[in-house]
């Protein structure tokens, strides 16, 4: 955990969980799951496995299955997700891909056109 009086910059990578709750300024990449509290202020690169968001957040984010953003979320940067959840009342700006694979999209249609 990053407790709120902590200041982080640069590069934090892992394979466990983690909870922000003070400020990082730099990067984050995990292979498991990242929380950001509501106290916490992000201004970084983020990858993780899941991404659940409460605080501000100011950067690119990529999830390997599901983004989350609360009501009192602030969130500026681009997404990529194959799931995402954004309550009612967060604030975001910023554009989201959602990387899934689409039925027929092997080049083979599943519907015969006459």
């Amino acid at each position: 955990m990053i407790g709120p009086g902590t200041t982080i910059r640069g590069k934090i990578t892992g394979e466990e969980d983690l909870d922000v709750e003070g400020r990082i300024e730099g990067s984050i990449r995990l292979s498991e799951n990242l929380k950001i509290a509501e106290s916490a202020v992000v201004e970084a690169e983020i990858e993780a496995r899941n991404i659940d968001i409460s605080g501000k957040v100011s950067g690119n984010i990529t999830a390997g299955e599901t983004i989350e953003i609360s009501a009192d979320a602030v969130v500026v940067g681009d997404m990529k997700t194959p799931r995402l959840h954004i309550a009612d009342g967060a604030r975001y700006k910023g554009r989201v891909e959602m990387d899934f694979d689409l039925p027929g999209a092997d080049g083979k249609s599943s519907s015969r056109r006459r």
